[in-house]
């Protein structure tokens, strides 16, 4: 049995094979025999670590899932104030952008991925979905979000503008998400103060998040 960490770098040389193919040639006409081939290990490799085709691509939207939600983590450490609604829901609109199988998924972009996004939701832990009710959940708590509607009915409109926007052709501007956001979600007055105030928690609950996703998607590994 080769070294724990033999294993993980195998694993990602595998992973970064299938992200490249999947942008390359799409979900439909690549193989793991394709990814074996790209990433140079052999067939039976591939499948020590991932038992089919779905459960490898699967890995390589998690890990995309993973890296976005730690570069939020990096920039919620760099600046406290992005953790106002606004600002963090730009944040995460553009890094998702720059990652173009994350957003082919949000484009219902079959060629590319299939079906695979819904299936992802299912890969996360499910304490990931429950950080972000509590972060909108400390925003309220400190007068940074609208409080006429409960917080888990707000979860569902957040989710399903930031849906259409990702879906749409070609994406609007991440400055377009923050104004929408503004204005749909925040009070009028937003204070350093305030921001200030819930931003340590707010990191501590997107941490947590992290470390929960990549503890998924280090199984394989």
């Amino acid at each position: 049995m080769p070294p724990a960490e033999d294993r993980a770098e195998r694993a990602e040389r595998i992973l970064d094979a299938a992200a490249e193919l999947l942008l390359r040639a799409g979900y439909r006409r690549t193989t793991i025999e394709d990814v074996a081939e790209r990433a140079d290990v052999g067939k039976g490799t591939v499948y020590l670590h991932w038992k089919n085709r779905e459960e490898l691509f699967l890995a390589v939207l998690l890990r995309d899932s993973v890296r976005v939600l730690e570069e939020l983590v990096a920039t919620i450490a760099a600046d406290p104030l992005s953790v106002r609604f606004s600002r963090l829901s730009e944040i995460q609109y553009a890094n998702v952008l720059k990652r173009p199988l994350l957003r082919a998924g949000y484009a219902d972009d079959a060629e590319t991925l299939g079906k695979l996004l819904p299936k992802l939701h299912g890969k996360l832990d499910p304490r990931h979905a429950e950080a972000f009710v509590e972060y909108l959940e400390l925003l309220a708590g400190h007068d940074l979000l609208r409080t006429d509607r409960p917080v888990r009915e707000l979860v569902v409109v957040f989710q399903a503008v930031l849906h259409g926007f990702l879906a749409a052709s070609p994406p609007p501007e991440p400055a377009l998400l923050a104004d929408t956001i503004a204005r749909a979600f925040e009070p009028l007055a937003v204070s350093t103060r305030q921001l200030r105030a819930v931003a340590p928690r707010a990191l501590e609950l997107f941490t947590e998040a992290v470390a929960l996703d990549r503890k998924q998607l280090e199984r394989a590994y």
